[in-house]
């Protein structure tokens, strides 16, 4: 078998044009590279980064399985193909791929439990959702982009404590997201910290006055109207 070969000119060119984001030249050299290295999964990797960057989803798709079929434990190649099959709207062939990552015990990338549990959010997987979100949480402590969807799990199943905490995180971040301080007022309204509740839904109408749900459950709660 026939090694990429790192000092090879052709290598060189093509990695220039890809680092430099000069997609079509970078793509007729990776196609060049992978006729002299086809066994070279990182030229397959880059060159479908080159084909999904083109918005070329089909040829990235393929190209991502020809690398997974040389190396079917090439963990990056089942994440960037459930990248593609995500962009592309097909979200049972992305969780598929995105599931490869996250049950391989060799292979790392918070952000495939992320895409799991979205996914399962938009499938009514409650259970996986909040399985793979709260993963996701665990490895990136310091992003807010799950508690959003995870809160929202937490508030359907009367979860409150829970969903206020998740909610309070990225209020705090987030101090601007009308609707994170409406759900904060479901999550006190289920406390039976009604103060609290009216608090929110005021923050909510200072932010987007047309808020017409903050405004009915003011009206009832206060009998004053909004």
């Amino acid at each position: 078998m026939k090694h990429l070969n790192q000092a090879d000119p052709a290598y060189i060119q093509a990695m220039t044009e890809y680092m430099a984001g000069n997609w079509k030249e970078a793509e007729v050299s990776f196609r060049n590279l992978h006729s002299s290295y086809p066994k070279s999964t990182f030229v397959l990797l880059n060159l479908g980064q080159i084909y999904y960057s083109l918005g070329q989803l089909d040829e990235a798709i393929d190209t991502y399985k020809t690398a997974l079929d040389l190396d079917p434990d090439l963990g990056i190649g089942y994440y960037r193909l459930g990248v593609c099959y995500f962009r592309a709207g097909r979200l049972m062939k992305a969780l598929e791929a995105f599931r490869r990552v996250t049950d391989s015990p060799n292979q790392s990338h918070a952000m495939a439990s992320y895409f799991v549990g979205l996914i399962s959010f938009f499938l009514g997987e409650d259970s996986n959702a909040d399985e793979f979100f709260s993963a996701f949480r665990q490895v990136s402590k310091e992003s807010m982009i799950a508690n959003f969807f995870l809160a929202q799990i937490k508030l359907k199943h009367h979860a409150y404590q829970e969903a206020l905490e998740l909610l309070q995180e990225l209020a705090a971040e987030t101090p601007k997201f009308s609707e994170v301080h409406y759900m904060m007022a479901q999550a006190y309204y289920g406390l039976h910290q009604n103060t609290d509740a009216i608090r929110c839904l005021r923050k909510v109408l200072e932010l987007n006055p047309g808020d017409e749900r903050a405004k009915t459950k003011l009206t009832l709660m206060t009998d004053m109207d909004f």
